[in-house]
């Protein structure tokens, strides 16, 4: 199963919020997180990789092999981008990074992608591949948010991608979002405590905090109302898929075999 993080507004939390589901996924499901973010991405900075040269820019420049960009962190695996601007070189070869998310796709049971902010030429939203399964968006307390928020759900739509909900983040009691948006899955509050996550290299989910229990429950419904019946399905469609594919093999044997 694949699951987009997204807002065409850059700052919501979508990372924040990304890394830190995945990470509590983690724990009960084989979970990898992918930051998609080419040239802006920062998850490698929430987990001490910063410096580390195994990137998915460097997987797509042909600098080293897709293994080489799969770390871990605890039960999560993680594939980061760099954050150098160094990353500003990297062009984006869509179907490498296309073959990425299809080699996740089949090893790991949930796959997060932090998709970027930008609607430019490369995105894999545009892409015309079936990408993602299922898409969260990130929005953010206030007057401009509300108004990206809502240009982001329609352009999903438009893209027929199917939305689970929107997860407000960064609380203060600015906009009343439940007024406006349909499907609000959880209103996060704002907490100082997430930004010195990004000076520890710890996930906030962690720590004791009202950001990291409503974190936490969210991902808890997450799982029992999505993740987990969509996960049945698609194994019983895999398992139909291999067991179909073994009869018509053992017809065509049959077939040669009469020749």
């Amino acid at each position: 199963m694949k699951i987009g993080f997204y807002n065409i507004q850059g700052g919501t939390g979508k990372t924040t919020i990304a890394t830190n589901m995945d990470y509590y996924l983690s724990d009960r499901i084989k979970t990898i997180y992918i930051d998609c973010d080419i040239y802006g991405g920062s998850g490698a900075l929430l987990f001490g990789l910063e410096n580390n040269p195994n990137t998915l820019n460097a997987y797509l420049d042909r600098e080293c092999s897709l293994d080489d960009i799969i770390h871990e962190h605890d039960n999560l695996s993680i594939i980061v981008c760099d954050t150098t601007p160094n990353a500003f070189n990297t062009d984006i070869d869509q179907k490498k990074f296309l073959d990425v998310i299809r080699f996740a796709d089949e090893h790991y049971d949930v796959v997060i992608l932090d998709l970027p902010p930008n609607i430019t030429e490369g995105n894999i939203l545009f892409s015309n591949e079936n990408v993602l399964n299922k898409m969260i968006v990130v929005a953010e307390d206030s007057i401009p948010g509300i108004a990206n928020t809502l240009k982001t759900i329609e352009l999903l739509h438009a893209l027929s991608i199917e939305i689970v909900g929107t997860i407000v983040n960064k609380d203060r009691s600015i906009v009343d979002f439940e007024d406006i948006l349909d499907n609000v899955m959880a209103i996060l509050p704002y907490d100082k405590k997430v930004e010195y996550q990004w000076l520890d290299g710890v996930p906030i989910i962690k720590k004791r905090s009202a950001f990291g229990k409503e974190l936490s429950f969210l991902a808890d419904e997450l799982t029992e109302a999505y993740i987990e019946k969509d996960l049945a399905t698609l194994r019983a469609l895999k398992i139909a898929k291999e067991f179909r594919s073994s009869i018509i093999g053992n017809d065509d044997n049959r077939k040669f075999d009469e020749f």
